[in-house]
């Protein structure tokens, strides 16, 4: 008899196994992560009118920036571990304060969405920066 862990997996493309494409998942987790702050940090941002009538402009332009910032140092690959440790929280606040803004201003997302980017920013913590960033390892 043959164990289970001794049968062949099937693979739709087997090439890909031969091949150490295990660094690029971290590369392409911190690309998505990166532009997506980018793209909710800039209609933050970009959405004057919103910010003004939220009552607190000030700090949801800081906010915006702020994310706009980290959504750069993503892409570049920059601190990626630590800020990655920090997008894990923004996405639980997020997740927890999410009814407060409305899907009219094109920044809220399921919550479901939340989780998805929590993990990721989990996992990155974990997996490193991965190909063409600009950290170095210590």
């Amino acid at each position: 008899m043959i164990a289970w862990y001794h049968i062949p997996m099937l693979s739709l493309f087997p090439e890909l196994l031969y091949w150490d494409w295990s660094w690029y998942v971290p590369f392409i987790f911190r690309v998505f992560l990166g532009v997506h702050l980018l793209y909710v940090g800039w209609a933050i941002v970009k959405n004057r009118a919103w910010r003004e009538a939220a009552g607190d402009a000030p700090a949801l332009l800081g906010a915006g920036a702020l994310l706009v910032i980290l959504g750069l140092l993503f892409v570049l690959g920059i601190f990626v571990q630590a800020l990655s440790a920090i997008g894990f929280v923004l996405a639980i606040l997020a997740l927890y304060f999410r009814k407060r803004f409305s899907p009219a201003y094109g920044i809220a997302e399921s919550k479901q969405f939340y989780l998805l980017i929590g993990l990721v920013s989990l996992s990155l913590v974990f997996l490193g920066p991965g190909h063409y960033s600009l950290d170095l390892p210590l």
